[in-house]
């Protein structure tokens, strides 16, 4: 009997002392998701410029690859922009309410 109640205590302990997963802070978690943003927008429209100015001085034209690459990588930009808030959406409130006028399937019920 006293090996059995030795082995619960040990095996009751082993699981009290499992590793916990570490969660990043909330400070980490909001520079990683502005650093996203950031090369989101202006990774496109920088390189738009450099590309288009390149083949500007390639092709021997005025600033006619440069300013289309330019409008391309803005919408771009705006492009990816989109793409993000529909994969991340708002955030709710901490009192439950959604920010968007969105009505949720449970929202009728009190």
């Amino acid at each position: 009997m006293r090996n059995s109640n030795q082995a619960e205590s040990l095996s009751e302990n082993h699981n009290d002392q499992a590793p916990q997963k570490q969660t990043p802070s909330r400070s980490v978690n909001l520079l990683a998701q502005l650093t996203t943003l950031a090369w989101n927008l202006a990774f496109p429209i920088v390189g738009g410029v450099l590309l288009g100015n390149y083949l500007d001085r390639r092709f021997e034209s005025e600033l006619t690859w440069t300013l289309s690459l330019l409008v391309l990588g803005v919408m771009a930009s705006f492009s990816n922009l989109y793409t993000l808030y529909k994969e991340h959406g708002l955030q709710p409130l901490k009192h439950g309410k959604k920010i968007s006028g969105r009505k949720e399937p449970n929202d009728d019920v009190d």
